[in-house]
């Protein structure tokens, strides 16, 4: 009974130390578990978004003209802008074949228009050379604006079709010889050179008219450096100054030579002092002090000392000042009547003086049939149509015409004697207009 129980005993025990390895055993026969991992919360990603369909456009003409000349190159133009150019250059007179200095001006590039249309172009002026912009004036009457006098070129380049007018190349538009400009100082001077390109129904207009700018196609402008030989406006100030002066002296010497007595001129040439110088008036008030200075110098001068008259006559005539020849003779023509009258032998006197002035004797004809120096309302309608001048403007718009007509024809260089003629009667009608209106 005993070693049953034992024996019962000692299987339990043997049971127990082998049960362990059994089961490891059994595991072994097994496939391992598969470990579980975190859940990881991933992001959802957006499905690539479709093409857009192309929008359906025309061909271009370039596309057009590839599919239909496959083996043809189509070179693109290149547009470019409009620009200018002035260069130096040796000018040859066609009527003497004389070489004189001048420049030519060439213009490229395009011209932007909405329709059809004729275009001009329209160079003017100016010179920076004393660092601000002043006015450069024409000494030929093709080359002058019709109210101001500067200096405008005005050509056509013809008609030109939308969308514009493609040059890549330089055109020559003209040429300007310096001897038809006036700067307000010769010598070497820098000039401004504008061209605006406009219809040809504005291209007439005057510089100062807003028409002009409003209305322009196209513009640019160069600068380029010069030297002038021709006596600027700054320049001729002064000269007429000096040749005032010598009117004085000239009075003087002809009432010393026709009648032995230079205290004869004395009261005529202080008349034609005062009307000298109140044709200034609007004039900028140190020119016109110094222009008085200058004629008084003159006057104590013909008074303290004798002069001849052909002296005179030469001096007055270097200083190249329009008029001012024929304002001597006119004084000396005051000084030669007596009650009204020109004795014979003083008219001898007066057509010799024409001579050396180098003046016709219609001038002299034309002094010596004048009864009074002032004229009357008549001479001043007759004045005023000469110079474009309504004598009913205010004196505000009179004073403004006036001095843009001197500066017109002050600038003027005579050709010949018709055209002198012609300057100095204008030059006189703006001097009365100017002394009985201002």
């Amino acid at each position: 009974m005993d070693i049953i129980i034992y024996g019962i005993i000692a299987i339990v025990i043997i049971g127990l130390f082998a049960s362990p390895y059994v089961l490891k055993k059994m595991k072994g026969d097994e496939p391992p578990p598969t470990p579980v991992q975190p859940k990881v919360r991933q992001r959802a990603v957006p499905p690539p978004p479709k093409p857009k369909p192309k929008p359906v456009q025309g061909k271009s003409a370039e596309q057009v003209f590839r599919e239909a000349f496959p083996g043809v190159r189509l070179k693109p133009i290149v547009s470019q802008p409009f620009c200018v150019r002035a260069e130096a250059c040796a000018l040859r007179d066609k009527a003497t074949r004389e070489e004189q200095p001048g420049f030519r001006i060439d213009v490229r590039g395009d011209i932007e228009i909405s329709k059809e249309t004729i275009v001009d172009l329209v160079i003017t002026l100016e010179d920076l050379s004393d660092g601000s912009s002043q006015p450069v004036y024409a000494t030929q009457e093709r080359y002058q604006d019709d109210q101001t006098g500067q200096f405008v070129l005005r050509t056509t380049i013809g008609k030109v079709a939308a969308p514009g007018k493609v040059d890549a190349g330089w055109s020559a538009v003209g040429v300007v010889p310096f001897s038809n400009i006036r700067a307000p100082k010769s010598g070497a001077r820098t000039m401004r050179l504008s061209c605006l390109a406009v219809p040809t129904a504005i291209s007439n207009c005057t510089v100062v008219d807003e028409r002009l700018r409003s209305g322009m196609l196209a513009a640019a402008s160069v600068n380029f450096d010069v030297n002038l030989v021709r006596k600027g406006y700054v320049e001729q100030r002064f000269a007429r100054q000096n040749a005032a002066g010598l009117v004085v002296c000239l009075g003087f010497a002809f009432a010393t030579h026709a009648f032995r007595d230079a205290r004869r001129a004395e009261s005529f040439a202080q008349g034609w002092m005062g009307r000298h110088l109140a044709q200034m008036k609007g004039e900028d008030s140190g020119l016109i002090a110094q222009t008085r200075a200058s004629i008084e110098a003159a006057f104590n001068m013909a008074q303290e000392t004798r002069t001849e008259l052909r002296v005179v006559s030469r001096e007055l005539l270097a200083y190249e000042v329009a008029g001012m020849a024929q304002e001597g003779l006119g004084l000396c023509v005051e000084i030669g009547r007596t009650d009204g009258v020109i004795p014979a032998d003083i008219m001898v006197e007066l057509k010799a003086l024409c001579r050396e002035l180098g003046l016709g004797l219609d001038e002299l004809h034309r002094r010596t049939s004048t009864e009074t120096p002032g004229g009357g309302v008549e001479d001043d309608q007759e004045s005023a149509l000469l110079v474009g001048l309504d004598l009913g403007w205010d004196s505000r718009r009179i004073r403004r015409h006036l001095l843009n007509q001197f500066m017109k024809w002050n600038s003027r260089h005579p050709k010949d004697a018709a055209d002198r003629e012609m300057i100095t009667r204008h030059l006189e009608a703006i001097a009365k207009l100017r002394q009985r209106y201002l």
